[in-house]
C-alpha cells in the first residue's frame, strides 16, 4: 500500500462489532455440533433485505430444542452485540486526519436502525456515509456493491483501502483495484495502517 490513500471502508460485523446474529448461531448451534447448511443462503437474503429480523427470529425458533419465545430468541441475539471502542477510536482519529470513512456491511438496516444506533448514537458520526446491503440491494464480495460505495463517496479504487473479517470479501475489492486488509485484531490493523496516522 502506498501514500496515496484518501478513504478507507470498514465492514462492521467481525471488524468494528462482532458478528450477532452468527454468534448467537455459532454459540447455540455450531459450537454443540448443530450445524445448519442453509443458513448461508438465509442470511443471505437477510443481508439482501429479503429476509427481516422476524424471519430470522421465526427461523431461529424452529430449531430442535431452542424452547425460548421468540423475544427471548430476540434479546439473546441482540445480546451479541459489542462495539470495539478501540477500533473506533482508530476510525475517529483518521477521520480528524481529514481521511474519508464509509462503513461498508452487509446486514440489514433494521437491526441498525432498531439496535445499533439507539445503542451507540456516536456510531453514524464517524461515517461520511454508512451503506448497509438490505437498502441498496447488494452484497459484497459482488464488484457492484464495490463500484456503488466508491461512487458515493467520490473516490477511485487506487485511492481506497477496504478492510474486512472476511478474505472473500476483501479479495472482491482488490479485484476492482481497490487496497485489502483482512481484519483480524487492532493490533494488527494499527500496524497496517500507521503510515497513515500518529496513532503508534
Amino acid at each position: 500500500m502506498n501514500h496515496t490513500i484518501t478513504t478507507l471502508l470498514f465492514d462492521c460485523f467481525g471488524v468494528i462489532c462482532d458478528p450477532v446474529v452468527t454468534g448467537w448461531y455459532t454459540y447455540h448451534r455450531l459450537e454443540k455440533g448443530l450445524p445448519d447448511e442453509n443458513l448461508k443462503n438465509v442470511l443471505h437474503k437477510f443481508d439482501l433485505g429479503e429476509f427481516s429480523e422476524d424471519d430470522i427470529v421465526d427461523y431461529f425458533s424452529r430449531y430442535d430444542g431452542v424452547t425460548s419465545t421468540k423475544e427471548e430468541l430476540r434479546e439473546q441475539i441482540d445480546s451479541y452485540l459489542n462495539v470495539n471502542r478501540e477500533l473506533l477510536a482508530i476510525i475517529k482519529a483518521l477521520r480528524n486526519k481529514k481521511f474519508k470513512i464509509v462503513l461498508l456491511s452487509n446486514g440489514n438496516a433494521e437491526f441498525f436502525k432498531r439496535k445499533l444506533y439507539p445503542t451507540h448514537p456516536e456510531f453514524k458520526e464517524l461515517f461520511d456515509e454508512i451503506i448497509i446491503s438490505s437498502e441498496i440491494k447488494m452484497v459484497k464480495p459482488y464488484k457492484d456493491i464495490f463500484e456503488y460505495a466508491l461512487k458515493k463517496i467520490g473516490s477511485k479504487p487506487a485511492e481506497s483501502l477496504f478492510i474486512d473479517d472476511s478474505k472473500a470479501n476483501v479479495d472482491g475489492a482488490i479485484a476492482l483495484g481497490i487496497h485489502g486488509f483482512v481484519y483480524t485484531d487492532v493490533a494488527s490493523f494499527r500496524e497496517y495502517i500507521k503510515f497513515l496516522t500518529a496513532l503508534s
